[in-house]
């Protein structure tokens, strides 16, 4: 009878040593924080931080897509619904993520402290990157806390690529004298604010961004600034297309004043930095 005590317990033993073991093997497998983005951009800040702690998806990652028209599919939902976390811009750009049941949130114009109906163009401020990088140590390392030193360490490295972006933006500041600019609409603001610019038609902008047609006085000042010469150059998002921009850009290079062009979203085979350093660049190729 011993002998077969002895023995059930040594297989219940066996038994409960190989479940445990197996258990801590799903467990280590499965150890990794699973981050989703709405744009692809904010994924390769989440990458950058992450390091090889995780996995990073973007839901958008197409130039051709307009976030604010974005529509998510039951496998969009699937993605979302596994995250860990889901960074999302914010302000009102791309708010259809909150309705997929993610099971945490992080909004980027919570950061950046930006309410709904402020410019919601927060990428194109530079030190958004840096905060969401530090903002992002500080999540990972609460979900992973034997790694938190990996995540700072990782933020900090990350942030140090950012750096050629801000001494062009004060490189360009040093010569900007705070003239005026025009906009097609207010993607560019964040970064011209930077330069030193002042918006000069900032009422056009907003109309041109909701989808409607400048009012007619609009038109008419930003016509006679261009023949005026009253701005340093006209900025143009080439993703959003009208014959009244047509027709501005038109008279931009009749009256040679300098057209910039920028898009609002990242382009193919592009980065973060080197996408906004090559727009950068154009506006200083304007001040020689």
């Amino acid at each position: 009878m011993r002998k077969k005590l002895f023995s059930f317990i040594l297989l219940v033993s066996a038994f409960l040593a190989f479940f445990t073991f197996g258990h801590k093997n799903t467990a280590a497998a499965s150890d990794k924080i699973n981050v989703v983005t709405t744009l692809d951009f904010y994924g390769e800040t989440a990458k950058a931080v992450l390091g090889d702690h995780g996995t990073v998806t973007s839901l958008i990652t197409s130039p051709n897509v307009d976030p604010h028209d974005f529509e998510a599919t039951t496998k969009t939902a699937k993605i979302v619904s596994k995250a860990d976390l889901v960074i999302y811009n914010g302000a009102g750009y791309d708010n259809w993520v909150k309705k997929l049941n993610g099971k945490k949130y992080l909004s980027v114009a919570d950061i950046m402290k930006v309410k709904e109906g402020q410019n919601e163009h927060l990428w194109y401020d530079p030190t958004t990157m840096e905060k969401l990088a530090d903002r992002l140590a500080t999540e990972f390392g609460k979900m992973q806390p034997k790694n938190k030193a990996a995540f700072k360490k990782n933020a900090t490295k990350y942030k140090k690529t950012l750096a050629k972006l801000t001494q062009t933006l004060d490189k360009i500041k040093q010569n900007s004298n705070n003239q005026k600019v025009a906009v097609s609409e207010p993607v560019f603001d964040y970064s011209l604010k930077k330069m030193g610019y002042k918006i000069a038609n900032s009422h056009f902008a907003k109309a041109t961004e909701e989808g409607s047609d400048p009012s007619y006085s609009d038109i008419k000042k930003l016509q006679n600034d261009i023949k005026n010469k009253k701005i340093a150059f006209f900025v143009q998002n080439t993703q959003s297309d009208s014959s009244v921009i047509k027709n501005i850009v038109a008279l931009c290079k009749e009256n040679n004043i300098p057209v910039v062009k920028v898009t609002e979203t990242l382009p193919k085979n592009k980065t973060y930095v080197t996408w906004l350093q090559s727009e950068y660049q154009a506006v200083l190729d304007t001040q020689k």
